[in-house]
């Protein structure tokens, strides 16, 4: 049976990936935040409230640490691709049977089967700590919209990044301090305040981190709303404009560096 050549792309970069540092940076640090965050500051905060309900914290935040798997999983793409031209396999693979077509969906692909599998696993290790969620349809198929829609996104964005950053250094700082500002600048921890410092505030209501937390969310414990199907939008509006400049970037990229 003929094997597509993005799929057989995406089943090397799974292998490339399966490496113990890759591991404790996709599920060991969310699991972190899950365990020490969801632990220390429940006995602290009493309660959040969401969809004109109350909930305990550490089921506020389980939610946000599932969708913070398409902020981690989708720096693999940039990452492989800036590693594969460093070391020459972005051109060895393009003179095999590959397009560079197959090479993009090979690590587009990677970081959804990555970002979905973490998600799992990260919602599993919610369930056991906040108790479980109640599913529909409809709430199942907007966590698998967002988680999918937000891999998407960010492997285009860390794509543009790759294209463009010189040396290793330029991609790594770029990419911690972006990892910095949209962690901590989304509602994946905290819920943003309707008052407060409007600079970060509105830092925080762009990030597009807080839409695909925002709406897998209210997907695993809230009732969807305007809101909710807003930033969907907002989202699948965002990954297409991202998409198409990570495209047009990757269309002049040249092996080596």
């Amino acid at each position: 049976m003929h094997v597509p050549a993005f799929l057989r792309l995406t089943y090397r970069n799974i292998r490339v990936n399966m490496d113990l540092g890759t591991m404790i940076f996709m599920l060991g640090l969310p699991a972190l935040y899950l365990l020490v965050m969801g632990t220390m500051l429940q006995n602290i905060i009493p309660g959040v409230e969401l969809s004109s309900s109350r909930v305990s914290y550490t089921h506020f935040l389980g939610p946000g640490i599932v969708a913070m798997q398409t902020l981690t999983a989708g720096n693999i793409g940039g990452g492989m691709l800036w590693s594969d031209r460093r070391w020459g396999m972005f051109e060895q693979l393009l003179v095999g049977p590959f397009k560079r077509t197959d090479y993009l969906l090979g690590i587009i692909m990677v970081a959804i089967v990555f970002a979905v599998a973490g998600s799992l696993i990260m919602l599993g290790l919610s369930v056991s700590i906040s108790g479980g969620f109640i599913l529909s349809w409809l709430s199942v198929a907007l966590t698998i919209f967002s988680i999918v829609l937000g891999t998407m996104l960010f492997s285009s964005l860390f794509l543009i990044i790759s294209t463009l950053a010189k040396t290793l250094q330029t991609y790594n700082t770029i990419t911690i301090a972006l990892f910095f500002v949209l962690d901590f600048a989304s509602s994946a921890f905290y819920p943003i305040p309707t008052t407060g410092d409007a600079v970060i505030r509105a830092i925080s209501l762009s990030n597009p981190l807080t839409y695909i937390v925002d709406v897998t969310r209210t997907a695993l414990i809230g009732v969807p709303d305007m809101t909710t199907y807003m930033y969907a939008i907002a989202m699948l509006i965002l990954t297409a404009v991202l998409f198409a400049i990570a495209r047009l970037l990757y269309r002049s990229v040249r092996s080596g560096v």
